[in-house]
């Protein structure tokens, strides 16, 4: 019956040193796996297809509007979602857009 028991509890103890082992070496990969998939996504066609999207959008609303408090606000949302793009993804006429708007535009 000990040596049960004991076999029990050395079971039980290598479940868990091996569960804190697997548990730490999560913590340890796992940032690092998340900034690898977050580059992959912002360098994916996809993605990069859907700001130039965005930023179009924003650039009808942006000259169809004779409101210039509108403007302003759609020109400080533009260049907050913009801010970390690299704009060199862009088509030229796009490109050339947001470099207007920040200029001053």
């Amino acid at each position: 019956m000990k040596e049960l028991l004991l076999g029990t509890a050395l079971l039980v103890g290598g479940v868990v040193v091996i569960s804190a082992v697997s548990l730490g070496i999560y913590a340890v990969t796992k940032p690092a796996s998340i900034a690898i998939d977050t580059a992959a996504f912002h360098n994916s066609q996809a993605f990069n297809d859907g700001m130039a999207k965005d930023l179009g959008n924003f650039q009808m609303e942006y000259v169809r509007t004779d409101d210039m408090v509108r403007r302003a606000v759609l020109r400080a949302v533009i260049l907050d979602r913009f801010a970390g793009y690299d704009d060199a993804r862009l088509p030229p006429h796009l490109r050339n857009f947001l470099n207007h708007l920040k200029t001053g535009g």
